[in-house]
C-alpha cells in the first residue's frame, strides 16, 4: 500500500518502524516537526532543540554530528524481530525482517519486506540469523535488494510487547476481518484461535504481536505477504500511540529513552545515540514525503513445489529467472521517484 504522509508522519514512521518492530528511539518526532519552522531542503543539526506546545510537554534533541548517516545518499536500516520467547534462548529464527530505506533527495521512504521462506544462500532467510547472527541476515538482504545496509536493530517478542504496552497500546486500522485457528501459544506446545475484525482497534502488546505474526488466517490473510502488510499497518498505528497521554514515555528525552531500550536486557543495535539524534533532527519538505510499503511477491519469486518435483524438501520461495535483478532495479527506481511521480498502488 502506498501511503502519502506529511513530514511529521514520515519521521514518526521511520522512528516508529523501530518501535513497533524493534522498539527503539521512536517517539516525539511528530511533535517536533509539527512545530518546526519550515526551511528549504537541508539537513539540520542544532546544538539543542527544545520545542513547546500548548498541548504537549518539552522534547529535547541534540545534534548527530558524528552519525554515519551524514555521508549517505540513502539511509538503510534493517529491522529484525527474532522468534525468542525468553532471554535464555540462544538460537532462534527471525519472524520480522523489514528494510527501512530513506532517500532525502526525493522525499521517499521505502519499507521492504521479503517472505521468511525465501531461499537464499542455502537456507530459508529466516534461518540465517540462527546460523550466522544478524550479520548473515544483513548480508543476505544486501544480496537480495542491492542496497548497502548501514545498521540493524533487533528485538524479541517480550521487548516488542513491552514497548507497545508502555505506549498505552497501538491503534490499528484492521483492513480485513479474519480468524487464525492455529496460532501457536507462547511455548509452541499448542494452538489457539484468534480473530481480528475490520475497523479500528487499540491493541495491547500481546495482541499486536499476534496481529504481526499470524500467517494462517482465513479471508485472504493466510500468507507471509499479508502478514508483512499488517506489520506495515502497525507502523502507522504507532504514529498516534506515540503521543497518547497514557504513554509511560511522554514527555520524553531521546537519550534517556534510547539508553533504556538498548540496555543489555533489551534490544540490540549497531545504531549509536548520535544516529538517533541525527534521525531526530532530520528535516526536509514536510508536505512532500511519501512512504511506500513494498512486499516482495509473485513478480520476483515463486514456489517451485516440494521434493521430488523439486530439490526442496520444505516449502520455500525461490527467485524467478532474473527476479532479483528486476527487484534491485525496482528498488532503485522506487527510491528515485519523486512524490509527484509516484502512483497510489499496492506493490507485490
Amino acid at each position: 500500500m502506498l501511503t502519502r504522509m506529511n513530514m511529521k508522519a514520515f519521521i514518526t514512521g521511520v522512528m516508529l518502524a523501530v518501535v513497533i518492530l524493534l522498539g527503539i528511539f521512536a517517539f516525539g518526532t511528530w511533535y517536533y516537526l509539527k512545530n518546526f519552522v519550515e526551511t528549504d531542503r537541508e539537513f539540520i543539526s542544532p546544538l539543542t532543540k527544545i520545542v513547546q506546545s500548548d498541548k504537549l510537554d518539552l522534547l529535547i534533541g541534540k545534534p548527530g554530528n558524528n552519525s554515519l548517516f551524514k555521508e549517505k545518499s540513502t539511509i538503510n536500516v534493517l529491522l529484525i524481530g527474532i522468534d525468542r520467547r525468553n532471554k535464555s534462548q540462544t538460537t532462534f529464527n527471525t519472524d520480522v525482517m523489514l528494510l527501512v530505506s530513506v532517500n532525502p533527495k526525493t522525499n521517499k521512504v521505502l519499507l521492504t519486506s521479503v517472505p521468511r521462506d525465501l531461499w537464499i544462500n542455502g537456507n530459508k532467510i529466516n534461518a540465517l540469523h540462527a546460523i550466522g547472527g544478524p550479520e548473515a541476515l544483513v548480508s543476505a538482504f544486501e544480496q537480495i535488494t542491492g542496497q548497502e545496509i548501514h545498521a540493524y536493530i533487533r528485538t524479541d517478542f517480550e521487548d516488542f510487547k513491552w514497548i507497545v504496552d508502555a505506549f498505552g497500546g497501538v491503534p490499528v486500522g484492521v483492513q480485513t476481518t479474519f480468524t487464525d485457528n492455529t496460532f501457536p501459544n507462547n511455548s509452541d506446545t499448542g494452538i489457539y484461535s484468534v480473530t481480528f475484525t475490520q475497523g479500528q482497534e487499540v491493541m495491547s502488546g500481546e495482541r499486536a504481536l499476534v496481529f504481526a505474526r499470524s500467517r494462517k488466517g482465513n479471508n485472504g490473510e493466510g500468507s507471509d505477504l499479508m502478514r508483512a502488510k499488517r506489520q506495515h499497518l502497525l507502523l502507522q498505528g504507532l504514529v498516534e500511540a506515540v503521543k497518547q497521554p497514557k504513554s509511560q514515555f511522554w514527555p520524553m528525552n531521546v537519550e534517556t529513552f534510547f539508553n533504556a531500550v538498548t540496555a543489555p536486557t533489551k534490544m540490540a543495535t549497531t545504531l549509536t545515540l548520535e544516529d538517533a539524534y541525527y534521525l531526530w533532527d532530520f528535516y526536509s519538505d514536510k508536505d512532500k514525503y511519501t512512504v511506500e510499503s513494498f512486499v516482495v511477491g509473485d513478480e520476483y519469486i515463486y514456489h517451485p513445489g516440494l521434493y521430488p518435483a523439486s530439490p526442496y524438501h520444505a516449502w520455500v520461495f525461490i527467485p524467478r529467472d532474473g527476479g532479483l535483478s528486476r527487484l534491485r532495479t525496482d528498488i532503485v527506481h522506487k527510491l528515485s521517484e519523486t512524490t509527484e511521480s509516484t502512483s497510489s498502488a499496492v506493490t507485490q
